[in-house]
């Protein structure tokens, strides 16, 4: 709806100048706000980082990717956060008051209506693959081994990610939450990427195609929301495998503990989603179908959200210097 009403006020001559005007003026102060701290270099610090409780380390019960291919969907449907799915994906984040209560009751009962039609249809299909594999965590980076080859007492690197840290405060960095090369021990890590399926991507084509944009919207809120209820659903069976109760987070990427997409090839490459639930990643290395998520679990108790301190400017600002990079460097390769 918000597309619909920006394109009506680009084909208005008088909305669409007052429309541009205001997009500069937000841009500009948003280029004009006072920049954050660089992230300090690899092996440099800019000052102690929060000192962290050595962790039990639970005993997952297999090593490597499981598959789930049938996840009930009327377990999922109650994890649904209705706030996030009217609020947020619904659109009703500046409703208050009687408004909201009517609009509420009137989102309940399509809600009601539309998971009746899905268990019914079957057009939201709950998927994931998960595993737990052995790491250790290096600085920064947070080191994968293959589980065999720890068996075998020499462990090979299958995977490294690099977490950003916080400049200031606390320091935080996810990969702090894992037992370190120094230590000696090993820890054990779990990943998991579910997906509602391609059915409700073509549901929601399906509807806007036919004009029926409403109805295509609050298709797309749900499919979205199904999504996060699903991964909801794998992270409590990963804490009861691991007999973890109620501790440690679970992380996507994108978000702002670990902002960098690229990851999502690493954990395409631990775990099969792509010949198990035939997902894929686009150049961008955005999940697809859209309604999916991919994550990592932390089991530390002492784990929890937290924000490395860079907006999403900064972010575009970063990887905008590492195309530079690349291209450049292709120029002179292929020249």
């Amino acid at each position: 709806f918000e597309g619909l009403a920006t394109m009506d006020a680009l084909i208005d001559e008088e909305k669409r100048a007052a429309l541009l005007e205001r997009i500069r003026r937000e841009a500009w102060e948003e280029v004009q706000r006072p920049a954050r701290p660089a992230q300090p270099e690899a092996g440099q610090q800019a000052g102690p980082a929060r000192r962290l409780e050595p962790a039990p380390i639970p005993e997952p019960p297999f090593w490597g990717p499981k598959v789930l291919r049938h996840i009930p969907l009327a377990e999922v449907f109650p994890l649904i956060d209705r706030d996030e799915l009217f609020r947020l994906s619904w659109g009703a984040k500046n409703t208050r008051g009687e408004a909201w209560e009517r609009l509420r009751a009137e989102f309940e009962q399509r809600l009601a209506r539309m998971e009746a039609q899905a268990l019914a249809e079957g057009w939201l299909r709950p998927q994931a693959v998960y595993g737990y594999f052995p790491c250790q965590s290096d600085g920064d980076e947070l080191i994968v081994y293959a589980p065999e080859s720890v068996a075998q007492g020499r462990p090979r690197e299958i995977a490294r990610f690099r977490f950003p840290r916080q400049p200031e405060g606390e320091r935080l960095c996810i990969a702090d939450y894992f037992a370190s090369v120094d230590s000696g021990l090993m820890d054990v890590v779990a990943f998991q990427v579910v997906t509602v399926g391609a059915e409700a991507t073509e549901r929601f084509d399906r509807l806007q195609e036919a004009g029926d944009y409403s109805e295509a919207y609050y298709t797309h809120g749900l499919a979205v929301q199904t999504a996060e209820a699903t991964a909801e659903w794998v992270h409590r069976r990963i804490k009861r495998e691991l007999g973890i109760g109620d501790r440690g987070k679970r992380y996507s990427w994108g978000y702002p503990a670990c902002p960098d997409l690229e990851d999502h090839a690493q954990v395409f490459r631990l775990l099969p989603a792509e010949e198990e639930l035939g997902m894929s990643l686009t150049a961008a290395y955005q999940l697809v179908p859209e309604q999916s998520t991919a994550a990592i679990v932390v089991h530390h108790p002492q784990a929890r959200y937290f924000n490395v301190g860079d907006s999403r400017v900064d972010q575009l600002m970063r990887e905008q210097a590492k195309t530079a990079q690349v291209n450049e460097g292709n120029d002179v390769r292929f020249s």
